[in-house]
């Protein structure tokens, strides 16, 4: 007798045996009609991190680069390098760093091939930027062509603050104060400690031209008109005739907007004409204990100047800085050393959360807030780096390293005249 059940079971097994074998050749069909997959990119073999930059290491302006620039990159450089170097996250480990330094000797169209070869020769990660206003302004296409970010340390500019703002220039990070709010401090400590007469001096490049032109505009708004205005050459080796003229008409006030040389050339010359204005306010050179310091602290006492953003006694690692920097270089730091290093912790922050892809950093850059040497910061493009407790004006009063004074509720000391001036 025939069983039906047996017949049955084996045709619910093949039945199953088809199933399964058409679902495996659906499976393997819809695999193989599918793209390859994109292989993951091997990452280039990679032993450091190289940082590159063209800095005025000879030339008119070396006293400024070799005081401002210099010892910021190395500092910063050093400091990661002793704990391994950048970490850099789609190498899960720690690169070191290798600041790789030529000498563009003051010249801009060396600056610019140096910049070149950089980027296209040496394959530089990053760079720092150039010492000064001029050259960075001149710097910044080629940072732009070639999109890297510019970390602005030495530059104050009207024209670089108009060109972010319209998005001309997208990888410019203007690190200091700019000048707007150079002039209107300036401005608010001039008409609080008063005056009699005006004077304005420049140096006849960017830099001079471009703040000495927002001072007097800030003032001119004030109904502030200085009795002298005047500018004077790059490279100046005399300016006994333009002291004459402000000593002659009784100039009490005076800004002098220059460079390391040319201020220590005017001071020296001051000093033997007679001329003592109360208040004396400097720029690019006048904030520079490497400069200053050596015609004696006494000589230098009562100069103002711009930049005033730390005294150095705000807490224990900023005097600890100060204190590296002097064992380090042989000179305190300037009052605005901490906001230079501060704007390249940002950066280096950045590429250890977003690696070498220099997009993702830029916009960490743009976007992102920073724990730093001097607290939390954050970059707006039209006004540098911003911080909570932000002074704009430092003075030297007796000490190797400057004290903040404006505005009044950040100073760590009250604003003094200038003592007359003792050989």
């Amino acid at each position: 007798m025939k069983d039906d059940r047996a017949i049955t079971k084996i045709q619910v097994a093949i039945i199953i045996v088809v199933i399964v074998v058409v679902a495996v050749v659906g499976v393997l069909s819809y695999y193989l009609m599918l793209p390859a997959p994109t292989p993951t990119p091997t990452l280039p073999a990679k032993d450091k991190v190289i940082i590159g930059v063209s800095l005025s290491l000879s030339g008119i302006y070396s006293p400024g680069a070799n005081a401002h620039s210099l010892p910021t990159f190395k500092m910063i450089v050093d400091d990661y390098n002793a704990k391994g170097g950048l970490y850099i996250p789609e190498y899960g480990k720690r690169l070191p760093i290798e600041l790789r330094i030529y000498d563009d000797k003051s010249d801009v169209e060396t600056m610019l091939r140096l910049l070149e070869k950089l980027i296209t020769e040496d394959k530089a990660d990053f760079l720092f930027s150039p010492w000064g206003t001029a050259f960075t302004f001149a710097a910044a296409s080629t940072f732009e062509k070639y999109r890297y970010p510019l970390i602005a340390i030495t530059c104050s500019s009207l024209q670089l603050m108009e060109k972010a703002r319209i998005g001309e220039l997208k990888y410019i990070f203007l690190a200091l104060t700019q000048p707007p709010l150079q002039a209107k401090a300036a401005a608010d400590l001039l008409e609080y400690v008063g005056f009699k007469n005006l004077g304005v001096i420049y140096i006849l490049d960017l830099h001079g031209i471009e703040l000495s032109s927002a001072l007097y505009t800030e003032l001119y708004g004030r109904g502030i008109v200085p009795k002298i205005i005047e500018g004077y050459p790059m490279g100046v080796t005399d300016l006994s005739p333009l002291i004459r003229k402000l000593k002659e008409a009784n100039i009490d006030a005076l800004f002098m907007i220059g460079y390391p040389e040319d201020s220590v050339l005017f001071i020296q010359q001051i000093g033997a004409l007679g001329y003592t204005p109360r208040f004396l306010f400097g720029s690019a050179g006048m904030d520079l204990p490497a400069v200053m310091v050596p015609l004696g602290t006494d000589t230098i006492k009562g100069i103002c100047h711009w930049y005033g953003v730390v005294s150095y006694k705000e807490n224990d690692r900023l005097k600890e800085f100060a204190k590296k920097h002097k064992e380090l270089f042989g000179f305190y730091p300037e009052s605005n050393k901490a906001q230079k290093y501060a704007s390249h912790e940002c950066l280096f922050i950045a590429i250890e959360k977003y690696g070498l892809d220099r997009e993702k950093v830029m916009k960490a850059l743009l976007t992102e807030e920073f724990d730093t040497i001097i607290g939390k910061v954050r970059y707006e493009p039209t006004k540098g780096l911003i911080y909570p407790d932000m002074p704009v004006i430092a003075q030297f009063q007796g000490g190797e390293m400057a004290e903040t004074i404006w505005p009044t509720k950040f100073a760590s000391s009250k604003w003094m005249p200038r003592p007359p001036y003792e050989k």
